[in-house]
């Protein structure tokens, strides 16, 4: 029998399904089924569109994040060189920008037209915890009166009536937001305003409490504001890199579920480069006088000069204690300070990036604000370091400023910015104390 060959039909069927095949096949595979020439002669694995479009995204992310990323460094240095009291200003810039952003995490237009005191309220409770925790630091220092020196006459005796009245001003305050807030609840909205006002409380516990010993800090010296920023700013930046080196590649286990994108390297690597890192930074930073000298008055244009501290000081120091010594290493004590806060830059400080990473995926969104390209909001780039300012500043007033910090300038510091007539009374007490006259034997 003679064998027949395929139809011209069937011919034609299977020239159009090979041609169709080949039309739908994805860019991806069509690169992979053509070799590449390399220098070796072989084939090679081409980027897909995707993949080209994902790398260029990440890489103009990266521009925008140094295109203004950049200034805010210079700024922020152009604030250090002005001096303490612009570094508090800026602290409660950012502890206003962090509040606004963290209610509006909950605002809900259409429910809030029903209830328009309720907003108000939110930020009366915001401005009498600020004024409460700022009036008691200013006093405690003695800044108050420095200020009221150092403005005109009427506006010094508003000052110094402040003084003497702002517990009863900042309580009568919480008393009428109180009354206020209890008066805006509306039937069929209680649970939405008793959420957000549980919210709010919590919300002002993490950018007003924990931030409440930073003024110290500031006035205290620089470095104490700048050590813990840096050491945060640092770890942040030595974790990407070693993740991004070697991410994944020694541990398979996830790290954490609230960032899937950290990894045990980058964690690990991040702590090892930072206590590296923070142990020279600190070296730098305490070598500047304007940085290690503390600022007892509210002098905007201030000249610092002052002997630095034994802190600050190179010396032998015996580890891991002077009663037990096993060797002595020659260092400031400053660095030893700065090694046991790497650590818990490190260790315990990311926590507050977690939380902050918990919020977004509770609310379903991306960044908290829009108000810096590139970086998000304030609490997008603040939100490790409401911990770690609080952890320096319990380190400071624990094993720094306990340990006989205050030497005869800062005592001087702390009478000359006194009212002049408290001034005059505390040296007529104090002459009489001593039995002195003209001068003390």
């Amino acid at each position: 029998m003679r064998r027949r060959g395929p139809s011209p039909q069937a011919h034609k069927r299977d020239m159009s399904f090979s041609a169709s095949s080949l039309s739908s096949m994805s860019d991806d595979e069509s690169l992979r089924a053509t070799p590449v020439a390399t220098g070796t002669m072989q084939g090679t694995k081409a980027q897909s569109a995707d993949q080209t479009k994902a790398a260029e995204s990440k890489l103009s992310k990266v521009k925008t994040r140094l295109m203004f990323g950049t200034p805010m460094i210079f700024g922020f240095f152009l604030l250090v060189w002005l001096g303490h009291p612009y570094m508090v200003l800026l602290v409660c810039l950012l502890q206003v920008g962090l509040f606004r952003e963290l209610v509006n995490v909950r605002y809900r237009p259409a429910k809030e037209r029903h209830v328009p005191l309720f907003r108000t309220c939110q930020w009366a409770m915001f401005a009498v915890a600020m004024c409460h925790v700022y009036g008691r630091v200013f006093v405690n220092l003695g800044l108050a009166h420095s200020l009221a020196e150092r403005v005109p006459a009427f506006a010094g005796a508003w000052v110094l009536k402040t003084i003497k009245y702002y517990r009863l001003m900042t309580f009568s305050g919480y008393v009428v937001t109180f009354c206020g807030l209890v008066l805006s609840l509306r039937p069929g909205l209680y649970k939405y305003q008793i959420g957000n006002t549980v919210w709010t409380v919590g919300v002002l516990g993490l950018v007003v409490w924990q931030i409440q010993g930073t003024t110290e800090l500031i006035f205290s010296g620089l470095v104490w504001f700048m050590l813990p920023c840096g050491l945060v700013v640092a770890n942040d930046c030595w974790a990407y890199f070693c993740g991004v080196a070697a991410g994944r590649k020694l541990i398979k286990a996830p790290f954490l579920a609230l960032s899937p994108n950290k990894t045990w390297e980058g964690f690990i690597g991040g702590f090892i480069c930072t206590a590296i890192w923070g142990w020279w930074y600190a070296d730098v930073i305490s070598r500047s006088e304007w940085l290690v000298c503390p600022q007892r008055n509210m002098d905007p244009f201030a000249h610092l000069d002052c002997n630095p501290d034994p802190l600050f000081q190179v010396q032998q120091i015996p580890l891991p204690s002077s009663d037990f010594a096993l060797f002595h290493i020659s260092a400031k004590p400053f660095q030893l300070h700065a090694f046991v806060l790497s650590v818990f830059a490190s260790v315990v400080a990311p926590f507050g990036g977690f939380l902050a990473s918990a919020i977004k995926r509770a609310y379903n969104i991306k960044d908290f604000d829009s108000l810096i390209p590139g970086h998000g909001g304030f609490m997008d780039r603040m939100d490790c370091q409401f911990l770690m300012l609080l952890c320096t500043n319990v380190h400071y007033k624990t094993f720094v400023q306990a340990h006989g910090f205050l030497g005869h300038q800062d005592i001087l510091g702390i009478i000359r910015g006194m009212a002049p007539a408290a001034r005059d009374a505390f040296l007529t007490k104090l002459f009489s104390e001593f039995n002195c006259s003209a001068s003390c034997g």
